[in-house]
């Protein structure tokens, strides 16, 4: 649904100029700036499930967001989850490192990992940084950032491959689990070698702890990575088969660490972008998947069996475009689950007239979600890509607030012939999905479902 009414866009006014620490540069009133720092790449702690743990962490909290700066600081930032506000605005709460890499270098930044230790749930850090007292590029190595009596404690992951060596044994962007109820979390990271080759190992310095090699082989190109929630299973994009004209199409494959069985899931004639399964409340709690084929449609997959080597058997239950013909191209798509206190699960994306629009900063985009239920369909533009002025809104990532689901992101005007792309800051919008409430508060497309739910 596109908001444009002039009574709605008056009220929303309202809001953010109370809500916001600075005068909006964007001309749309719903789009509340809560910094004026280009953070470019930031993911939320487990708060962004909509339950706040003000005494976990050591009193820091789950209301935080991690990110780094071009010098090599690794920052863990905070916010309020009632209001959505960033506090400070400038995001350096914590200092968690100063030699991890700039997520620009390796085309993404720092991501959390979650689980219970001793008790408590913890939230340690994995990311891409210098090999110690080594801080040029070629020297990188998978590392993780763990909290200790209040204190960042970072090291590179004991079967980090590079040994104090540069070129391909170096290794980089570990991807974590996040299921809280795990004794530990699992990474995923990879070499630089071509063609790239993967390993997973516990987030632990725990004595006897080294990496496994994956069985991918050829399908491996080191994208999308991501673990099937409160299992050894993760998801992967790769370089299937050719097909019977010889042409190779990026696909979506499944893979069990434990069995280490390895099943394409995806096999027509389109490319697929992203892949996220776990188990969807609104979809009588059986596993789903979702992909973006040819990044104009969302393909969501119902789990309904087993195949004989254990892996899911899966049919395809809903296609999902977008209804504005002027905007038809996705990007950036992650899920996630509302409960109000009926349980949603939700995708949210960025919208533009042009596959090419996330390869430079020349073309404006919007931001839009979709329920991925065919029973109850809803696509909203949060904020059309036509809007002006041109801007491009990138990395969004959600929070559920107090108030409901809250998408951030990072705004900047569009390069043009005569001015540079600039950064405006960090954005978030409204989504509008209703506030947060009921037992199943908490669960997580990527985290998994609360107890009981």
């Amino acid at each position: 649904m596109r908001i444009s009414t002039h009574a709605a866009a008056s009220v929303m006014l309202a809001g953010a100029l109370l809500a916001s620490p600075f005068p909006l540069q964007a001309q749309q009133p719903y789009e509340v700036q809560v910094s004026t720092v280009g953070f470019g790449d930031i993911e939320f702690d487990w708060g962004r499930d909509g339950v706040f743990c003000s005494t976990c962490n050591f009193n820091m909290g789950n209301a935080r967001y991690n990110w780094t700066d071009a010098s090599g600081n690794l920052y863990v930032g905070h916010l309020d989850p009632a209001t959505g506000a960033f506090t400070p605005p400038a995001g350096n709460n914590e200092l968690v490192d100063t030699i991890a890499y700039f997520w620009r270098t390796w085309g993404n930044g720092p991501e959390w990992a979650f689980s219970t230790q001793n008790g408590n749930v913890i939230s340690q850090l994995v990311y891409t940084r210098h090999q110690v007292g080594k801080n040029t590029t070629g020297f990188s190595e998978a590392a993780y950032a763990t909290m200790v009596n209040g204190k960042w404690i970072a090291r590179g992951f004991p079967g980090d491959t590079s040994n104090g060596t540069t070129g391909s044994g170096s290794t980089i962007l570990p991807e974590a689990s996040q299921c809280n109820s795990d004794p530990v979390s699992l990474a995923i990271f990879h070499n630089i070698s071509t063609p790239a080759q993967s390993f997973w190992e516990p987030v632990s310095s725990v004595a006897g702890t080294a990496p496994t090699m994956d069985p991918f082989g050829g399908y491996d190109n080191g994208l999308g990575e991501r673990w099937v929630p409160c299992t050894h299973q993760l998801l992967f994009q790769g370089s299937a088969p050719p097909d019977s004209t010889g042409k190779v199409y990026q696909q979506v494959f499944w893979y069990d660490t434990d069995t280490n069985v390895v099943q394409q899931l995806t096999s027509n004639s389109h490319g697929k972008h992203a892949g996220f399964m776990f188990q969807a409340p609104d979809f009588g709690h059986n596993y789903i998947f979702f992909t973006v084929s040819d990044n104009l449609e969302i393909d969501v997959f119902e789990q309904t069996g087993l195949l004989a080597n254990g892996a899911p058997k899966l049919t395809i239950v809903n296609q999902i475009r977008s209804p504005d013909p002027t905007e038809p191209y996705i990007n950036s798509t992650e899920p996630f689950i509302n409960c109000t206190p009926v349980c949603a699960t939700y995708v949210f994306m960025t919208l533009s007239s042009s596959n090419s629009s996330q390869n430079g900063h020349t073309l404006p985009n919007g931001l839009a979600v979709t329920a991925l239920s065919p029973s109850t369909p809803m696509f909203k533009i949060l904020v059309p890509a036509s809007s002006l002025p041109a801007v491009q809104r990138l990395d969004p990532e959600y929070y559920i607030t107090a108030n409901g689901p809250y998408l951030y992101y990072q705004l900047g005007t569009v390069e043009t012939p005569t001015k540079p792309f600039h950064i405006l800051g960090e954005y978030y919008i409204d989504m509008q999905l209703g506030a947060p409430s009921g037992v199943c508060v908490g669960s997580s497309a990527e985290g998994g479902l609360m107890p009981g739910c």
